[in-house]
């Protein structure tokens, strides 16, 4: 049985003509922000809901802003979240949103993929954003639920990447698929730290930990044979402020680094409508 829809009373909120809200659907979280003259701004998170539930997370996360004049979404969940955040934006705010997707080339970047819209929409606005603001060699590194590295040649080109379970991941399946681990999935003794563990739960948190880093700094030392000495650094991601003190050479964090390609890419997109 379809799910019963409440009638919004929302509408009734006049419109910001000025704000764009962006949107970066993530496989754990949403991240958003407000834009005005392309710089996001008033930046706000919230664990991802289930798409069943995206009705209630939208209300009780959106539901007191104004209208905004557009929505742009860069979205990596599956198809029935999208369709129903498009129906509450629809509902709420009489506004399309518009879903992101990789392109042959924008921006200045050139997309290493065969099939271009197979690259995600975050790997993509993240590509997008880094190039806006660091004009020669880049890797994009990128820590949520999964870890994804993409390298920018000097000249725009996009090199490619690589994708790698995230800490979160590889912690939950070494809990869930070894039986001693997981009897042992329990707060350690005391709180201390160290290079090397004392309980099994602290021994996977800096084992994962460790595992991460030294495949970071070991891509990043490869690329720099490869690239030269001059490339760029960037780390986002939920878990980059873990990693960022343990790894070798200089990184820049970059928060909200997709939000900041989603706002140059719907930006781009508004000019191309308004001018059709």
């Amino acid at each position: 049985m379809a799910k019963k829809r409440t009638t919004k009373a929302k509408t009734a909120n006049k419109a910001d003509a000025g704000i764009i809200l962006l949107v970066d659907v993530g496989n754990s979280r949403v991240k958003w922000a407000h834009a005005a003259n392309g710089t996001p701004k008033d930046h706000a998170s919230a664990p991802r809901p289930r798409a069943a539930d995206v009705e209630i997370w939208a209300d009780e996360h959106w539901g007191a802003y104004p209208p905004p004049r557009t929505v742009v979404i860069a979205n990596v969940a599956d198809a029935d979240f999208a369709r129903e955040l498009e129906t509450w934006c629809a509902e709420s705010w009489q506004v399309t949103p518009r879903f992101l997707s990789a392109a042959e080339q924008a921006h200045g970047v050139r997309n290493a993929y065969a099939e271009p819209q197979r690259l995600g929409a975050d790997r993509w606005a993240a590509l997008i954003g880094a190039r806006a603001q660091y004009p020669g060699a880049v890797c994009i590194i990128d820590c949520g639920t999964a870890i994804t590295l993409d390298v920018l040649a000097a000249d725009g080109q996009h090199q490619g990447g690589l994708i790698i379970p995230g800490l979160g991941l590889m912690r939950r399946a070494l809990l869930e698929q070894t039986a001693g681990i997981h009897q042992a999935d329990r707060p350690p003794a005391t709180g201390d730290i160290s290079l090397l563990a004392r309980d099994t739960l602290s021994a996977v948190q800096g084992g994962t930990l460790y595992t991460v880093v030294a495949v970071i700094d070991r891509v990043l030392a490869d690329l720099r044979a490869e690239l030269g000495d001059n490339l760029t650094c960037l780390i986002t991601g939920g878990d980059a402020p873990s990693l960022l003190p343990l790894l070798s050479g200089v990184c820049h964090h970059i928060p909200d680094l997709v939000l900041q390609g989603v706002a140059l890419l719907g930006s781009a997109e508004r000019e191309v409508a308004e001018d059709t």
